[in-house]
């Protein structure tokens, strides 16, 4: 029913589509790593010692290892750490709040095969081409059964090659985690998703892509956004709102601001102002545009 909306339906009810599953699922290597010191609420000093001593050891072992943690500042101590096992010129760390060039220029030398090990964040999950990896470690529960597998697939990507991942729990509660990760795993089970009924926010920027392109009638647009499952419930009412926003825009110390459509309400017909198009091809998503807060810094 999401995949077709609200229309494409048979007689029964049914979505009109048909679901093909090739029931594929890739061979893995997943271990967890457990340090010979027990494991508290909080790492103690020593256990930190034995995690870097067994992550040098492993990237020693492979060829090129990809190393997951949750945090920036966790990258910078664990690169540090491993820099003065492994010597500076064969680890470096990849995080957003790197300037773009360092980040380039560590994506770059990992792909020639000079750096033994990488440490990343969730910068280095998705979309880029970083070569061939062997060995994938991640420090500390990454959250998620999706988390875990698109990190730990980011290795092993030759024909035939196995996906290789090693967890490194960092307290108990993070080594029960794990063990249900790669339960859930076993099991070929993935995450529960929660797909958001009628979200305004990405009303509004569908409202302002569809203007910016042509001139809309209200009830037109209605009938449009209803035929979206998420949407099946959108009241008239919500709508008129969601547009008087986009064409008031909004209050701010300099006036009013942010108006992209214009909306006539004689003929109810709404179309975008100037710089509606920018916008709705700038800002496709539902990451905050942070330019528009203001930070007030309270003792």
């Amino acid at each position: 029913r999401f995949l077709v909306g609200t229309r494409q339906l048979r007689v029964d009810g049914e979505a009109d589509c048909a679901i093909i599953d090739t029931g594929h699922i890739r061979r893995r290597d997943l271990q967890i790593e457990v340090p010979a010191a027990p494991l508290e609420a909080v790492m103690s000093g020593d256990v930190w010692t034995q995690v870097y001593d067994r992550l040098a050891q492993l990237a020693g072992e492979h060829r090129t290892t990809l190393i997951f943690v949750n945090t920036r500042r966790h990258a910078e101590r664990v690169a540090r750490h491993l820099s003065e096992r492994m010597g500076e010129t064969q680890v470096a760390a990849h995080h957003g709040s790197m300037a773009k060039e360092l980040r380039l220029a560590a994506e770059s030398r990992l792909k020639r095969g000079e750096l033994k090990a990488l440490v990343a964040t969730a910068s280095l999950e998705l979309g880029i081409d970083i070569g061939e990896v062997d060995l994938v470690c991640q420090l500390g529960s990454p959250r998620s059964i999706a988390g875990l597998l698109q990190r730990v697939g980011r290795s092993g990507h030759s024909l035939g090659g196995t996906p290789k991942g090693r967890l490194f729990p960092l307290s108990r509660d993070d080594l029960v985690e794990c063990a249900a990760l790669l339960d859930c795993v076993r099991r070929g089970e993935l995450d529960q998703l929660h797909i958001p009924t009628k979200p305004l926010d990405v009303l509004a920027q569908q409202i302002v892509a569809e203007v910016a392109a042509r001139e809309w009638g209200v009830d037109e647009l209605f009938a449009l956004l209803q035929g979206a499952y998420p949407y099946r419930g959108l009241q008239r009412a919500e709508l008129d709102d969601v547009v008087r926003m986009l064409a008031d825009g909004f209050t701010t110390r300099r006036g009013r601001r942010g108006a992209l459509v214009h909306y006539d309400a004689v003929n109810r017909k709404v179309r975008g102002r100037r710089g509606a198009r920018l916008t709705a091809l700038t800002s496709g998503g539902t990451i905050p545009d942070t330019a528009d807060y203001k930070v007030l810094l309270e003792p």
